[in-house]
């Protein structure tokens, strides 16, 4: 558990000679890493959930659709339910095609999947730091502090972020690949290195896999040609072929991730983030103010209840909130941080110097400051959010704040090193604790309402009507929750159509306020059928007739109204989900079967007429009457049609999505030439290490053991 404090850094010994694990650090660590997440989240664990932030509004509505289709037997390209709907795989943060998210959400209820996904990656995050700090070299007492650092002093905060800790928990074990393939020269690295790439951008927030991208671009150069030591002087006779290995990891995670990010890609050139700045498009959203940076040093002066942090956060030209500006690694791990740079306990390692460095250029950049230049720039202007680059900083602090703490205890008696080594842990788990409970817009409660969907009366309500429901309500996406459609949307990357004021609802909505006649048209145009509102609308302006009004055990709670009922009324003089475009007598249309990939309409009509679909139009949807393929029409700007002749059809609105297909054809014909490389990586190493013709093999028993690239 020591390492002398003059000693100069060395890597790890060899995998061949000595196993970078033992059964020891491994049972240690993962009991450390489950038993935090019961301190940190002890009423995930036993059946409670989350309710705050973004949840209700924009994560759980896709993931209850996600659910409900697969559950159904069908795999959804297409989310019917939010808006006029919008391409599920492609707005990505569902994250469809993410291994985890399938399984749960195929298999478990809603909420206990979401529960599951989180508490695994808080797991996956810290096991991930300490493996990277082990392979370094540096003890256990290392590995378990920089864990707790970098896994409980950014995440926690973000609890209503899922993409944070699911994005965030891959990025150690990207260093780690790196590292391991630095020490060995194994192929196993790389290949590794592509799938845990992968696993950043399969579960559909890019932000945090193009920030662990930049910091391994950086790394990767400067661990073999600045920051040396014996591990990559070894490499010297091999940088090139290092280098080559590493860019074709990268590529490969793009042609690996193809499926997911060829949709995403077409979404991109259709929606509000076509062009920045344009409409809801603010890259600068998110930064850390500069002053705000306090909060590392001096907490206590940031984080009582009685602040509004929001508030104070307001000022500037770009906006932000507590959440996105939190910045915190815990008082021990700088106390640490500062004891180790003036005793000189981690500046002669240059590992640990280039951690800082660019851990340090992470932080300049949380602020904003280079926002008017970067966000001109591809990749940079996708995103908002500058003070995400926090999360490298923090593993920066993390690692360097563990080794410290190792250097501190070296001479002392092992006794003596497990208790302080104990204190400090238990210390900096309290301060992340009282921290998180301080900075989050969300909390757990025991019984949150998306376990109540089947008690959810207005589910049962609508469910009753013979054709599809749409509403209009506010917060956003929330009604979706019992199985309806509902307008108007929050989407992080959604169709132009739903931010284009010349075809959206006029501003401001009427939520509050009775509807303009404009707006009463809109919604009628719009095909909504059902107005759901949190207060009694007065009939003598709004075309409404009552339905229902109590408590709903779904929406009230997720609301916050628990005194107060909710009121369900039905649209007058609506349009519906399908209509003619000139009704005349003995018209008909009806929906049959509407699902997510595809919708049956039987229809009837004594002249021609055009049949409207008030569903987005959107590229990949194809339309078919009596089973030949038709031409479909743009109707007002944004809902789909088909012009239908006199007489009986059947017409089937079917989604094709072309990126789809070549992403998909893309990322397996990638997998199966990876696992083809890994094949005879493994099973026959000598294929890569003959240099001629008539060199002999060995005996057959050393098959199946993977060779380093250098033994050619």
């Amino acid at each position: 558990m020591s390492r002398s404090p003059q000693k100069k850094a060395e890597p790890a010994p060899s995998a061949e000679t000595k196993p970078l694990g033992t059964p020891l650090f491994a049972g240690i660590i993962l009991i450390m890493a489950v038993a935090l997440t019961w301190v940190f989240w002890s009423g995930l664990w036993s059946g409670g959930g989350l309710i705050g932030g973004d949840l209700y509004t924009y994560f759980f509505p896709q993931k209850t659709f996600f659910a409900e289709r697969l559950q159904a037997g069908e795999f959804p390209l297409w989310n019917s339910y939010i808006g006029h709907g919008f391409p599920l795989v492609a707005e990505s943060q569902t994250g469809a095609f993410y291994p985890f998210n399938y399984f749960a959400y195929r298999f478990l209820p809603v909420n206990t999947a979401y529960n599951f996904v989180q508490i695994l990656h808080y797991i996956l995050a810290f096991v991930f730091t300490a493996l990277y700090v082990r392979r370094i070299g540096y003890s256990i007492a290392a590995a378990l502090f920089a864990g707790l650092v970098y896994t409980y002093g950014w995440f926690p905060s973000r609890i209503c972020l899922e993409w944070a800790i699911i994005g965030g928990a891959w990025l150690p074990l990207t260093l780690w690949c790196v590292e391991s393939f630095f020490q060995t020269r194994y192929w196993r690295y790389p290949i590794l290195l592509c799938f845990a790439l992968s696993m950043q951008i399969l579960p559909g927030h890019f932000n945090l896999a193009f920030i662990t991208q930049l910091m391994l671009l950086v790394y990767i150069p400067a661990r073999i040609w600045f920051s040396r030591d014996e591990t990559t002087d070894a490499l010297k006779p091999y940088r090139r072929r290092t280098v080559i290995l590493l860019l074709l990891a990268f590529v490969s995670t793009y042609a690996l991730s193809a499926v997911q990010l060829a949709p995403t890609w077409e979404l991109k050139q259709h929606s509000q983030r076509a062009e920045v700045g344009e409409r809801s498009h603010k890259p600068g959203y998110g930064h850390i103010p500069v002053w705000y940076l306090s909060q590392i040093v001096a907490p206590w002066a940031w984080y009582p209840y009685e602040v509004n942090l929001d508030a104070g956060l307001a000022p500037g030209s770009e906006a932000t909130n507590q959440v996105e500006a939190h910045l915190y690694f815990g008082i021990a791990a700088l106390l640490l941080l500062v004891y180790g740079t003036f005793s000189g306990a981690w500046t002669r390692d240059r590992r640990l110097v280039l951690l800082a460095i660019i851990g340090f250029l992470a932080l300049l950049y949380t602020p904003g400051w280079l926002m008017p230049i970067t966000r001109h720039i591809p990749g940079f202007s996708f995103f908002t959010g500058p003070g995400r680059y926090g999360i490298v900083t923090t593993f920066a602090v993390a690692v360097i704040a563990g080794v410290c703490l190792e250097r501190l205890i070296t001479h002392w008696k092992p006794a003596i090193q497990i208790g302080v080594v104990t204190v400090v842990c238990l210390f900096t788990t309290a301060d992340f604790w009282v921290v998180s409970r301080y900075v989050t817009y969300a909390t757990v409660i025991p019984n949150p309402p998306i376990n109540n969907v089947d008690k959810s009366a207005l589910r049962e309500i609508t469910s009753k009507y013979g054709q599809p429901v749409r509403l209009f309500a506010p917060g956003a996406n929330l009604p979706t929750l019992i199985g309806v459609a509902s307008t108007p949307v929050y989407l992080g990357i959604g169709p132009e159509q739903y931010f284009d004021p010349a075809v959206a609802m006029p501003d401001p909505l009427p939520f509050k306020e009775p509807a303009t006649p404009e707006q009463i048209e809109w919604l009628r145009k719009a095909g909504v059928t059902h107005i759901l509102s949190q207060h009694p609308l007065d009939l003598s302006r709004w075309p409404v007739k009552p339905v229902w009004s109590d408590f709903d055990a779904v929406i009230n709670p997720a609301w916050g109204r628990f005194d107060e009922p909710v009121y369900f009324y039905e649209l007058e003089g609506s349009r519906g989900r399908v209509a003619w475009s000139h009704p005349v007598a003995d018209q008909q249309a009806e929906i049959k079967s509407y699902r997510a990939n595809e919708i049956v309409i039987e229809a009837e009509t004594p002249e021609e007429d055009t049949l409207i679909l008030t569903d987005l139009m959107y590229p990949g949807w194809s339309v078919y009457v009596d089973g030949q393929p038709a031409e479909a029409e743009l109707v007002d700007g944004m809902y789909r049609g088909v012009k239908l002749s006199a007489g009986q059809h059947e017409v089937i609105w079917a989604y094709q999505s072309g990126w789809f297909l070549i992403g998909g054809i893309i990322s397996c014909i990638t997998l199966l030439v990876i696992m083809t490389i890994a094949h005879f990586r493994f099973w026959h190493p000598l294929l890569f290490q003959m240099k001629n013709r008539g060199r002999q093999f060995p005996p057959a028993e050393q098959t199946g053991v993977e060779a380093p690239t250098t033994k050619k």
